[in-house]
């Protein structure tokens, strides 16, 4: 199609997100770059939207990042317009994530521009009656040995652990000062476990509020948590399967939209027909278990999960908030603004927030068949 072509004989108009709101307007890309006005062939859509984030996902499309597929999934996730992700390990051998490790810093190396920060890993920190799918063989104590080991690896800023083990405080110390993020999660920790370590730092919950110790009017455990410290930054799995749509209204409820929406997605996700995971997986559409009964990391996509609360009626500014930018701000990373100048990197979405188009510094990565009858 011309269009994949040349996108700059075409212009856009629409709400469009900038200065932190929805403004109707028009813009057209001049050498990969948003500018103001029409020029060309205009075509009318609902939303001109900034990419999505997902800061926690496994892989997908039948690939996992603990095989290294981090060229394939990039691609995956750019063309669904998630634009910013974060390659996440379950627990496991270290010696192979640090193998895994060093292939992701040569991928990143050739690729300045890649849409992986960094990387992040469940465990190995955690509690083995809150391990979920985790497998047990490679939860570990917190050891001095141990620590050294896993904090060693740079690649990794984000890891999950249990407040309630012995040794945690000075985990997180020493990973704080290591410009580390520690996340709590997979942990029966009590209300005053999370108090500890929250005056030393930390503010993030891994999947909140799936494998935390639950809310008790006597005892708030980690749930309570979530809900009641205002500078946490929580993820949560927005897909109605992991967490059920009416908690995810709640939450909105109680704490705004101060969350971010993540899909912990893997590999059986949009994997193609046929594809073969041996007896891994028990998948029901997109409810993955295991052969043991637990409930597996996610089958629906973070711009899937926008479609769906979209749907349910959520305003689209409060999508745009959990969806993408408060990612971005956790990260320290600028808003997602289409304002004049900006590189062109934006979606297309229809009235729904489904994604019709996915443009990347002026060029067009993915176009629907929505936007066919449009032109």
């Amino acid at each position: 199609m011309t269009l994949l072509s040349s996108p700059t004989n075409l212009c856009f108009s629409g709400l469009i997100w900038r200065n932190n709101r929805l403004q109707r307007g028009t813009i057209h890309l001049e050498e990969g770059r948003i500018k103001p006005g029409c020029r060309g062939r205009l075509v009318k859509v609902p939303y001109i939207l900034p990419p999505f984030a997902d800061l926690h996902l496994h892989g997908g499309w039948g690939a996992s990042f603990r095989d290294g597929d981090f060229g394939h999934l990039e691609t995956k996730l750019k063309k669904s317009g998630v634009f910013l992700a974060i390659p996440t390990f379950s627990a496991d051998d270290l010696s192979h994530i640090r193998q895994v490790a060093l292939s992701f810093q040569e991928y990143v190396s050739q690729r300045k521009e890649s849409i992986f920060p960094f990387l992040r890993m469940e465990g190995p920190f955690i509690s083995e009656g809150k391990k979920g799918a985790q497998d047990e063989k490679f939860i570990q104590k917190i050891e001095p040995r141990r620590v050294d080991d896993f904090l060693s690896i740079p690649q990794i800023k984000i890891f999950t652990f249990a407040p309630e083990i012995d040794g945690s405080s000075e985990l997180v110390k020493r990973a704080l000062a290591l410009d580390k993020i520690p996340s709590v999660g997979h942990s029966q920790a009590t209300l005053k476990d999370f108090d500890r370590v929250h005056q030393l730092g930390v503010r993030h919950i891994t999947h909140y509020p799936n494998a935390l110790s639950p809310l008790h009017h006597r005892e708030m455990g980690l749930v309570g948590a979530g809900l009641l410290y205002d500078d946490l930054h929580l993820e949560v799995i927005g897909d109605g399967i992991h967490t059920s749509f009416e908690f995810l209204e709640l939450l909105l409820k109680v704490k705004g939209p101060t969350f971010s929406l993540i899909s912990d997605l893997i590999p059986p996700a949009y994997a193609p027909p046929g594809a073969d995971f041996g007896q891994k997986y028990n998948i029901q559409g997109k409810k993955i278990m295991s052969q043991g009964g637990f409930l597996m990391g996610g089958g629906t996509s973070v711009p899937e999960q926008v479609v769906q609360l979209k749907k349910k009626d959520w305003p689209v500014e409060v999508l745009i908030k959990v969806a993408s930018e408060n990612a971005r701000l956790f990260l320290n990373y600028s808003p997602g603004n289409i304002v004049e100048g900006r590189q062109a990197n934006f979606l297309l979405c229809g009235e729904n927030l489904e994604v019709w188009a996915v443009f990347e510094k002026g060029q067009c990565l993915f176009w629907g068949e929505a936007l066919n009858r449009k032109i």
